[in-house]
C-alpha cells in the first residue's frame, strides 16, 4: 500500500491485518520502514505491505528521514505483485497524489486506488473523480469498514496463480531487540545484504515492529525465518 502522506494507508493495512499492527497517528510521516504482516486474503496467503506517506517535499512530513521512507515505499512497489494506492477522498486529488500514481504506473505493477475515507454511502461520490487515471477505484473506509469486501476481491483478482511455496509452513519468527540505537536496523539489513530497514544516527528512527522475511537456503529445502525489527 503507498499513497501520499496521511491518507490511512497503515488504518486499511490494520484492518485487512484485522490486528493493529502499524502505528496509526493523525499526523503526517508517521510511518517510515515497511511494514509487513502475512494475511489470508480469501483463499490465497499473501504478503501485506504498509508504507510510509511518498513526500517529494521535506516541509511536507518534516521528517529528516523523507527521502529514505520514499526509497522505502519505491522498493516495496518494485518488490510487489499488486500495489493499492490510498487516496483521501475528502481532500480530493491533490498534485501529490497526481505523482505518486503516475510512478507507480510507471513501475508496470497492477494497481488500484482505495479512495479512504468514504465513511457514509453518500460520501462514494467523492471517490468518483480518481477515475480520471484510468485505474480501478473503490470507496472505502479503512476505519469503519466500508468497502472492503469489493477491495480484497480486486486484489486477490489481480495476483499471480498460487506457487507451491505458499502452501509451505509459517516461518519461525525471530525479533532482534535492545536500546535505541544499538543498530538492530543495520544488524538485519546486513544479514539480508540490502537496506531493508532504515538506518540512522537518530535515536528512534525505527517506530513500527517491521518484519522481515528471510530463508537460509532456497527451495523447498529452505529454512525461512520472519526477523521482527523493533523500535529501542
Amino acid at each position: 500500500m503507498v499513497g501520499r502522506p496521511n491518507t490511512g494507508k497503515s488504518a486499511l493495512f490494520n484492518r485487512l491485518a484485522r490486528k493493529r499492527v502499524a502505528i496509526v497517528f493523525d499526523q503526517p510521516g508517521v510511518t517510515r520502514d515497511r511494514v509487513t504482516r502475512e494475511i489470508a486474503l480469501r483463499d490465497r496467503r499473501v504478503m501485506l505491505v504498509d508504507t510510509g506517506g511518498i513526500a517529494f517535499d521535506k516541509h511536507v512530513t518534516h521528517d529528516p528521514l523523507d527521502s529514505e521512507t520514499r526509497a522505502q515505499a519505491e522498493l516495496a512497489v518494485e518488490d510487489s505483485a499488486v500495489c493499492v494506492i490510498v487516496v483521501d477522498a475528502r481532500a480530493g486529488i491533490t498534485p501529490l497524489d497526481t505523482e505518486v500514481i503516475r510512478r507507480v504506473r510507471e513501475s508496470g505493477v497492477p494497481c488500484v486506488i482505495a479512495a479512504n475515507k468514504c465513511d457514509r454511502g453518500e460520501d462514494d461520490h467523492l471517490a468518483v473523480e480518481f477515475e480520471r487515471f484510468g485505474l480501478p477505484v473503490y470507496a472505502i473506509s479503512a476505519e469503519h469498514g466500508r468497502g472492503m469486501d469489493e477491495l480484497i476481491g480486486a486484489i486477490v483478482a489481480k495476483l499471480p496463480l498460487a506457487t507451491p511455496e505458499e502452501a509451505a509452513s509459517r516461518p519461525l519468527r525471530v525479533a532482534i531487540v535492545g536500546r535505541p540505537n544499538a543498530g538492530k536496523s543495520s544488524y538485519i539489513n546486513r544479514l539480508l545484504n540490502a537496506p531493508r530497514v532504515i538506518v540512522s544516527s537518530i535515536p528512534g528512527t525505527t517506530r513500527d515492529a517491521v518484519e522481515v522475511p528471510f530463508a537460509i537456503g532456497t527451495g523447498p529445502e529452505a529454512r525461512r525465518y520472519m526477523l521482527v525489527d523493533t523500535a529501542g
